[in-house]
């Protein structure tokens, strides 16, 4: 049982004492001349070995299937794990006790943890938790406790299944008006009049009702049938967050609070784009890794919430050596290299600690980009600082509903 694909492992206590029983037994059976001796030795025999052959088979026939292998909830919400124990074989498990582990998870209670099953009966475990902390947590394994009926051979079957739980940042709102009248995000419109026929996109197979001067000739020579060219819209202007995670960057006091309620808010911007069916990408900047990019793109909202709940900020840089440029110069220095990649009109937004004077004139170099910059800044501050240029500058509330 231990190769089984259903079990991590198997533990099946008491065997050397009762084989070492069986053999006394034996022994008095087959050098005892009294009759009444020789039935007691027999039936002892007859026992231990039956309830050793019924715990073989309860192994055996006994199936945990997890009914979710991953769930996914936003911070502060309960989740519901549901495991389903099957006795597939003909004899009843009597006497089982089932239990799962929860992690990191609070737990509320527990159903159902003691019971009988009968053959070719099911019975649900269920237990609730409560995602306090964001991040991605394994619940399990489930292990298994039972017996023959006589108690003689106790056996627990710990479950290879476990549950993975992603726990997003919390649901936050984010109102950023734009004065310039350009939207978030894309315009989304199936209509190909609308279409910039100067912004390639990409090839997809020819339609009868598409025009001909719309077929990439070249490109179908070497396929099996026509390939029609796309275009971006003619208002295409995507929506790219800039997460700044460095731990280094931030004040010492509430250092925690503060960089979670920033991953909040760049949350909160990303899936307020896709809510209006906008295309939004993220970079994430922390200190102990490269630069996480998703570029912008239509309904793909799980990724990088995903990404945001998988986010560990508190592993460290290593110590810069001798000329090398200090952290609060890289996070700049990414925001910048990423921009000039940007497709035109991006509406650039950067959330996380204030940069510095410096930083804001380095990044107005993104303008001839023609990107749109704007800033979410967390500080104990009460007010913003001053940005050169046109650029928008917001204050994130530490704490409450609303962002800013």
């Amino acid at each position: 049982m231990k190769d089984s694909p259903f079990w991590e492992k198997t533990e099946i206590k008491r065997d050397k004492l009762f084989i070492r029983i069986i053999i006394i037994l034996a022994l008095f059976l087959v050098f005892t001349p009294l009759a009444y001796v020789q039935f007691l030795c027999f039936f002892f025999i007859f026992i231990i070995t039956g309830s050793r052959i019924y715990t073989e088979r309860l192994v055996r026939n006994i199936r945990i299937n997890r009914m979710d292998f991953e769930l996914r909830v936003f911070r502060h919400e309960w989740v519901q794990i549901e495991i389903k124990i099957e006795n597939r074989g003909l004899l009843p498990a009597f006497m089982l006790v089932a239990g799962d582990l929860q992690g990191d998870l609070q737990v509320a209670r527990i159903r159902k943890t003691f019971f009988t099953l009968f053959r070719h009966s099911w019975t649900l475990l269920r237990w609730d938790g409560l995602c306090a902390e964001r991040g991605v947590f394994n619940t399990g394994p489930a292990v298994i406790h039972g017996a023959d009926p006589l108690g003689l051979f106790p056996f627990r079957l710990t479950a290879k299944e476990k549950t993975k739980i992603f726990v997003y940042p919390s649901i936050r709102s984010v109102l950023l008006n734009n004065g310039r009248g350009v939207p978030l995000g894309n315009i989304v419109c199936r209509n190909p009049l609308f279409e910039d026929i100067t912004r390639y996109k990409s090839l997809r197979p020819y339609y009868p009702s598409d025009e001909r001067r719309r077929i990439n000739w070249k490109a179908s020579a070497h396929a099996s049938g026509l390939l029609v060219n796309e275009y971006d819209a003619a208002a295409s202007f995507p929506l790219m967050v800039f997460l700044n995670a460095d731990r280094d960057e931030y004040p010492r006091k509430n250092r925690s609070a503060m960089i979670e309620r920033t991953i909040e808010a760049a949350a909160a911007l990303c899936l307020k784009a896709f809510r209006e069916r906008q295309a939004a990408g993220i970079i994430i900047h922390t200190s102990g890794a490269e630069d996480f990019f998703l570029t912008p793109a239509f309904f793909s909202l799980v990724p990088v919430l995903e990404r945001l709940a998988a986010l560990d900020w508190k592993r460290k840089n290593n110590s810069p050596e001798a000329g090398e440029e200090t952290s609060s110069h890289n996070s700049m220095m990414s925001m910048l290299n990423h921009g000039k990649n940007l497709p035109y009109g991006t509406r650039y937004i950067y959330t996380g600690p204030d940069p510095g004077s410096e930083a804001y004139i380095n990044l107005n170099y993104l303008k001839k980009h023609h990107l749109f910059l704007e800033y979410l800044i967390i500080d104990e501050k009460t007010l913003p600082p001053v940005v050169p240029g046109n650029s928008r500058c917001y204050q994130i509330k530490e704490s409450g509903y609303e962002i800013i």
